[in-house]
C-alpha cells in the first residue's frame, strides 16, 4: 500500500488587528493594533512554501477577516494545490465576506471558549457568543466547511459535551480541543495561570472527547491536541531527523508547522518560538533561499538538539510519574526554546 503523504503546515498570522481583546490572546491583538503582513511578499512566500513541500496553509490573527487580502491569500494557496483554513472569532461571518472563500477554503475554524457565559468572559465582550452564534446560519448557507476550535481550561472541561452538541446542532464537521497556554496577553495574568489545564484536567478532557466522539460518530470529528505519554511507551516526536520512507528530512519535515508571525518573523514549530531559531523575515529575500541557509548553517542542527533534549526531559517526567500523562509537545518545545541559552550571545 502506498505511503500516505504527511501534512506539512504553514501557519500565517496575517495581522494583529482584532475587534476583541481576549484575555487569553497569544499575540496580544486588539482594535488599536495595526501590525499586518504585506500581501505581495506573502504570496511569494507561499510559492516557495509549496515548492518546499508544505501542503496546508492556515490563516489566523488577530482577526483574519480584518485583513483585506485574506481571500486573495487563500485563493493563491489553493491554486498552488495546498489545503487551506482560516481561524476566526466568528463575528464577521456575513455573506459578503464568505462569498470570496467559497471553493477556496477547506475549513473555517470558529473559536469557542465554552458555554456562552464563559466564552464572553474569556473574550472580554458581553456579546461575543451571541454575535458569533447569530452569524452561523450565514456560514452554513455559504457551504464553506467549518468547525469549532475549543480552548481548553481547567474551568471548561465539563463543557466539552455541551460544545460537541452545539457543534453538531450548528452543522460543524469538527471540534478541535486545544489547551490554553499562557502567552501573549495571558502571560503574567494570575487568573489565566490558574485556568491553564493541569494533568487531571487533560485526562478528564480526553475522557470527555472520547465520549463525545463515540456519541457523534459519523457526524462530528473530535480532535484533542495532546499526545499520550506512558511509561515504557515509544517516544512521540516530530519527524525531524528523517523523512518518511527513510529519506533524508527536508526543510518542511523539520520545521512543520512553520509560522509566519504578523511582524514577518518566520519560525519553526509554533507561534512565540525563540527568535534565535528564526528562518528569516518575510520580504527580506526568498523563503527558498532562507530555508536552504537555515538547513546548512547550524540553526537546523540547534533546533534538532533542542527538540531531542525536550523529548528526553519529557520522557523522564513520564517515567517518574509512573502513570499515563497527556502532553502538548508544541507547548513544551516553545517553552524549551525560550529557556535555552542564546549561543550567539556568548
Amino acid at each position: 500500500m502506498a505511503d500516505r503523504p504527511a501534512t506539512r503546515t504553514l501557519q500565517i498570522h496575517v495581522t494583529r488587528r482584532c475587534n476583541l481583546t481576549c484575555r487569553h490572546c497569544y499575540s496580544s491583538s486588539g482594535p488599536d493594533v495595526r501590525e499586518a503582513l504585506e500581501a505581495r511578499a506573502l504570496t511569494a512566500a507561499l510559492d516557495d512554501a509549496a515548492a518546499l513541500g508544505f501542503t496546508f496553509a492556515t490563516l489566523s490573527g488577530g482577526e483574519p477577516f480584518l485583513y483585506p487580502a485574506a481571500p486573495e491569500i487563500v485563493a493563491h494557496a489553493k491554486g498552488l494545490g495546498m489545503r487551506t483554513a482560516i481561524v476566526t472569532n466568528g463575528m464577521y461571518l456575513d455573506p459578503r465576506r464568505l462569498a470570496p472563500l467559497q471553493g477556496a477554503l477547506d475549513l473555517l475554524a470558529v473559536s469557542l471558549d465554552g458555554a456562552p457565559a464563559r466564552h464572553d468572559w474569556m473574550r472580554a465582550n458581553p456579546r461575543a457568543f451571541e454575535t458569533m452564534a447569530a452569524k452561523l446560519p450565514a456560514l452554513r448557507d455559504s457551504g464553506v466547511p467549518f468547525g469549532f476550535l475549543f480552548t481548553l481550561s481547567r474551568d471548561n472541561v465539563g463543557e466539552i459535551a455541551w460544545a460537541a452538541e452545539f457543534a453538531v446542532e450548528q452543522g460543524a464537521a469538527l471540534l478541535q480541543i486545544h489547551p490554553l497556554d499562557t502567552t501573549g496577553r495571558a502571560e503574567g495574568d494570575a487568573e489565566m495561570a490558574a485556568a491553564k489545564p493541569d494533568d487531571d484536567a487533560a485526562l478528564r478532557a480526553a475522557e470527555a472527547a472520547t465520549a463525545a466522539q463515540a456519541r457523534w460518530e459519523g457526524r462530528l470529528k473530535v480532535v484533542l491536541d495532546y499526545q499520550l505519554s506512558m511509561p515504557g511507551s515509544p517516544e512521540i516526536a516530530p519527524e525531524i531527523a528523517r523523512g518518511r520512507c527513510g529519506r533524508e528530512a527536508g526543510f518542511a519535515d523539520v520545521t512543520s508547522p512553520l509560522v509566519i508571525e504578523s511582524d514577518g518573523a518566520i519560525l519553526p514549530m509554533g507561534h512565540g518560538f525563540a527568535r534565535r531559531f528564526a528562518v528569516g523575515r518575510l520580504g527580506q529575500g526568498r523563503l527558498a533561499q532562507m530555508a536552504a541557509d537555515w538547513m546548512r548553517d547550524g540553526r537546523a542542527e540547534a533546533f534538532r538538539d533542542l527538540v531531542a533534549r525536550t523529548r528526553v526531559e519529557t520522557r523522564a517526567e513520564t517515567e517518574a510519574a509512573a502513570t499515563p500523562r497527556l502532553r502538548n509537545l508544541a507547548h513544551a518545545y516553545r517553552r524549551a526554546s525560550l529557556a535555552a541559552p542564546d549561543a550567539s550571545a556568548a
